[in-house]
C-alpha cells in the first residue's frame, strides 16, 4: 500500500479548526481533537472496526505492532507485538482477528480478546491485503504484489492452496451475499473474482477509467462494488451485470477504502484528504474531499456511531482523528 509521511503543518491546522468549532453544515466529515498512540512515530497500514469487541484496530507497520482504541471510551489500549503487518480481518466464528504478516512471509491468528498470537501460518511469501468468508471459514490474502492470492483454513491454521492470478494485486474484499471474493489488480486495472466454492478466478471487469485501482469496497445488500483507482476516480459496479453504473470524483493517491451501509456512504483515504462518495438511486455523487493530515492512507467506519476513523504520524507521534458524518 501507498503512503506519505510528510506532516506540513496540518495538525496545527486542524487543531485551529476544531478549537474554533469545526461543524460545518456543509462538510461531510467533521475532524476531532487527534488521540495520542504511545510508542513513538510509525508508519500504517490497513485499518479495521471489530464492531463486537467495539475496538478499532491499525496495523502500525512503523512500529512493529497493532494499535487498539476502545471504540466505546475512546481510550487507546495496550499495542500487541505483532512484527510488521499490513492486511486485517475479523474471524468471529474462531474467536480471531487475523493479520497479514509483510514481514515472516505469514497469516497471524490473534486471540480477539487478549491479541495474543495464538498461530503463526507460513504463506511462502509476504502478505499484504486479507479476507475472511465466515462460510467456509477461509481467509483469502494476496501475495504482496505478486501475482498469487492465498488460501487458508482458520479450523486447521493451515495454507490449502495457492491461486495463481495476473498482475499485481493490491485489495481483497469477500462479499457476503454471493460467496465471491474480489481482488483489485493495480497492474493491468482490472477487477477479478474467485469463487470460493472451487477457487477459479474469472475477470469480473475493468476498472477504467480507474487506474491503478487500490481501495476496494462493497454493498452487500444492493449488490454495489466501488473500485478505487489513484487517478482520482472511483469506478461503481453492479456485482449483478458486472456493468459500470457510475464513476465519482475523488482525490488522487487513494489506497483504502470503505463503505458504510447505514449512510450508504463510500469513504476513500486519498493523499491529504477523505473523499466521500454518497452512493444514489442512478449511481453515486461526491459529496467532496476533506483534508486530514497527509500521512492518512487508510481508515475504517465504525456502523454503530457512522464514525469515519484514520490514522497518521509526526515527526515523533502517531495518532488516531476521528471525524464524525455529518448527515444533514
Amino acid at each position: 500500500m501507498t503512503y506519505c509521511n510528510k506532516f506540513q503543518g496540518v495538525l496545527m491546522a486542524l487543531t485551529l479548526t476544531c478549537t474554533a468549532g469545526l461543524a460545518n453544515a456543509s462538510a461531510p466529515l467533521t475532524p476531532h481533537k487527534p488521540i495520542l498512540i504511545p510508542g513513538g512515530a510509525g508508519r500504517f497500514d490497513y485499518m479495521i472496526v471489530d464492531n463486537g469487541m467495539r475496538r478499532l484496530y491499525a496495523t502500525h507497520k512503523g512500529t512493529k505492532t497493532l494499535a487498539a482504541l476502545n471504540l466505546t471510551t475512546e481510550t487507546v489500549l495496550p499495542s500487541a507485538k505483532v512484527g510488521g503487518t499490513q492486511g486485517d480481518a475479523v474471524d468471529a466464528k474462531d474467536h480471531a482477528l487475523v493479520l497479514g504478516g509483510e514481514t515472516g512471509d505469514c497469516i497471524l491468528k490473534l486471540n480477539r480478546k487478549s491479541l495474543a498470537i495464538e498461530k503463526t501460518i507460513p504463506t511462502g511469501g509476504p502478505v499484504d491485503a486479507i479476507t475472511y468468508d465466515p462460510k467456509n471459514d477461509m481467509v483469502y490474502a494476496d501475495h504482496d504484489d505478486h501475482p498469487q492470492i492465498y488460501v487458508v483454513d482458520m479450523k486447521s491454521g493451515s495454507l490449502v492452496k495457492t491461486v495463481a492470478i495476473e498482475g499485481q494485486p493490491e485489495f481483497i474484499e469477500y462479499d457476503p451475499a454471493n460467496g465471491m471474493v474480489y481482488q483489485n489488480v493495480k497492474s493491468t486495472n482490472t477487477i477479478l473474482q474467485l469463487n470460493t466454492k472451487n477457487d477459479k478466478v474469472s475477470t469480473f471487469a475493468s476498472s477504467l477509467p480507474a487506474t491503478s485501482p487500490h481501495g476496494l469496497a462493497i454493498d452487500a445488500k444492493h449488490g454495489v462494488l466501488f473500485s478505487a483507482g489513484q487517478n482520482g476516480i472511483l469506478s461503481v459496479y453492479s456485482i449483478r451485470t458486472h456493468k459500470q453504473i457510475a464513476t465519482a470524483p475523488i482525490a488522487k493517491g487513494v489506497d483504502q477504502i470503505i463503505f458504510d451501509p447505514g449512510t450508504q456512504r463510500c469513504y476513500c483515504a486519498c493523499k491529504g484528504f477523505i473523499s466521500v462518495v454518497q452512493e444514489t438511486r442512478k449511481g453515486a455523487k461526491s459529496l467532496g474531499d476533506v483534508p486530514v493530515p497527509a500521512g492518512s492512507h487508510t481508515l475504517a467506519v465504525d456502523p454503530k456511531t457512522h464514525d469515519v476513523w484514520t490514522t497518521y504520524l509526526t515527526a515523533n507521534h502517531s495518532y488516531f482523528l476521528r471525524l464524525s458524518a455529518n448527515l444533514k
